[in-house]
């Protein structure tokens, strides 16, 4: 169906006018008429019927009235949901991220400056996180280190550090230590993450430039787990500094021989860097950086 014959139909039906209509619409009268005749034409119907004082509508044409005005005010209604989304006043900002402590605090000052705009937040391993912004399920990504990709825009967010933490019972934690080297850890009992976390990774690069074979007596998938089984006097833990919550149960060492860092970055693929929506996230995004 031609969407120009069916609005010139709404248009007269509701002005009662092929005059008004046509003023309505920003075209001419024959216009008006060339495309009612013609929706008449290809149904071989009657929608109006013509009349000195104008026109009125046949049964058909009361049924089609119902219709279009459904459809055009659905069509009413999709622009006014793009246009509150070119506004930020509505719409979805799809977020992935390999841990809540960097991400959270950008989301809830982007929430605070457009409060209309929903957050979907998807934490995951930095495997996942790669995958769903590859696969667009996610607008912007914050991730612990990165490899090259000619799809996606890196912007470096933050530098951190990956420290030792222990039980507070643990010697070191007693003589009030602050730092170790790293050969000091072969003889401890070490808990780690999983082979995929980029902090376990950190450290095993680390070791193997010094020749040091340290293996783990356990590995925890996450770091809440991590944090307890280390609390708890299971072993000692790596972590970048960032996670480790303040808890009286542990104590944190530098390790003074060895440049244990990572770095976070602000990923969004190249062809929807231009979203109005993403725009504004790293706009507000851009403030936390350092």
């Amino acid at each position: 169906m031609n969407l120009s014959q069916l609005r010139a139909f709404n248009v007269v039906a509701r002005e009662g006018s092929l005059t008004r209509a046509a003023e309505h619409l920003s075209i001419s009268q024959p216009a008006v008429t060339a495309h009612i005749r013609a929706l008449e034409e290809r149904y071989e119907l009657s929608l109006f019927r013509r009349n000195s004082r104008g026109v009125t509508l046949t049964e058909v044409g009361e049924d089609l009235l119902k219709i279009s005005a459904q459809i055009f005010a659905l069509e009413d209604e999709a622009a006014e949901l793009l246009s509150a989304t070119k506004e930020l006043r509505s719409g979805t900002c799809r977020i992935a991220a390999g841990s809540p402590y960097f991400i959270v605090p950008i989301i809830a000052a982007f929430q605070k400056k457009y409060p209309e705009v929903h957050i979907g937040l998807n934490i995951g391993n930095s495997q996942k996180v790669t995958a769903d912004l590859l696969a667009e399920k996610v607008d912007v990504a914050l991730q612990t280190e990165w490899e090259e990709n000619p799809l996606v825009e890196a912007i470096p967010f933050y530098r951190h550090h990956v420290v030792v933490f222990c039980c507070h019972t643990h010697p070191w934690a007693q003589s009030g230590k602050k730092q170790i080297r790293l050969s000091e850890l072969s003889s401890q009992k070490m808990i780690w993450r999983e082979p995929q976390s980029i902090t376990r990774q950190v450290f095993e690069k680390a070791c193997q430039k010094k020749s040091l074979d340290i293996k783990p007596i356990m590995e925890i998938a996450s770091r809440e787990s991590l944090f307890e089984a280390v609390a708890s006097g299971l072993g000692i833990g790596i972590v970048s500094s960032h996670e480790l919550p303040r808890d009286q149960r542990v104590h944190t060492l530098r390790v003074s021989d060895a440049a244990l860092e990572t770095t976070e970055y602000l990923l969004t693929l190249k062809r929807r860097r231009e979203l109005r929506i993403v725009k504004a996230f790293h706009a507000v995004a851009e403030i936390f950086r350092r």
